[in-house]
């Protein structure tokens, strides 16, 4: 009977190494995955480097804020964009004091992603806070400019470790939270960081901005506004192409080519304010 229960026992205690090593390997391959960014620096890597503090699980990998792409549209839920759909809830919290900030100016500035795991690539696009937001509420849709202000398609393309998209952002000032999505393309996940940014009141100009229109009647008032044009309201679902025109919260947007690839799904464009 003591052989019977020893032989089970060691059994037992083998099973429970293997069973340990299983999750030891599966932890060193979600390590290794998938990608964040560092510059400007996002959340979850200010966890990882202590500028955040009670943070949870996103101190061991800031590159695994992996969630349902599609954004804004179906995806994640609201009051989880931060986590990526609750992976790492801690980074849910939201308030004006809760995270460490990271100093920017509004207009041309570029946005680095590390990635850890090279996946093939739908496309890259950045949300920002609107004016009005409110930084003591959890972040939903309705607090975002739910236009992207750069979007760029890789048609499925492999990017490399480094990648850098040199963007323009939109005018700020004080605390806001750009949201920044990397989609992957053969998969139904993207990639979610969000940076906390502490805007100056300066704004960084474009290398080359060109002479403005002369002011055709000085000190005249601005005449009315003109009637908007009969064209669609912005659709999230909808996929555009450059040229198009679209009404966004009263305005009109039109979509600019900003790198023509060989094929028409590898062109991206940013939307612009006509």
């Amino acid at each position: 009977m003591l052989k019977v229960l020893k032989r089970k026992s060691s059994k037992v205690a083998g099973m429970a190494i293997a069973a340990v090593a299983l999750f030891s390997f599966a932890g060193a391959d979600a390590a290794s995955a998938h990608g964040y960014i560092e510059e400007p620096k996002a959340r979850g890597l200010l966890c990882q480097e202590g500028a955040n503090q009670d943070c949870g699980g996103v101190v061991w990998e800031p590159q695994s804020l992996e969630g349902p792409k599609g954004f804004p549209g179906l995806s994640v839920a609201d009051g989880e964009i931060a986590s990526a759909g609750g992976v790492f809830p801690q980074l849910d919290q939201q308030s004006s004091n809760r995270w460490a900030k990271v100093d920017m100016n509004s207009g041309l500035n570029t946005i680095n992603w590390h990635l850890t795991a090279r996946h093939s690539t739908s496309k890259w696009h950045y949300y920002i806070t609107k004016p009005d937001w409110n930084p003591n509420l959890p972040l939903t849709r309705d607090q975002f400019e739910l236009v992207p202000f750069y979007e760029i398609y890789d048609g499925g393309a492999r990017p490399e470790q480094k990648v850098s998209h040199e963007v323009t952002v939109p005018q700020r000032t004080g605390y806001h939270v750009i949201l920044g999505l990397w989609d992957v393309a053969d998969t139904e996940n993207a990639f979610y960081n969000v940076i906390d940014v502490n805007f100056g009141g300066g704004t960084n100009p474009d290398p080359d901005p060109g002479e403005p229109d002369p002011d055709p009647d000085p000190g005249q008032p601005d005449p009315e506004e003109p009637e908007l044009p009969d064209l669609p309201t912005w659709d999230p679902g909808t996929a555009y192409t450059g040229g198009s025109q679209v009404i966004y919260n009263g305005k009109v947007y039109q979509a600019r080519w900003w790198t023509l690839g060989e094929k028409p799904e590898t062109a991206s464009y940013v939307w612009e304010q006509l």
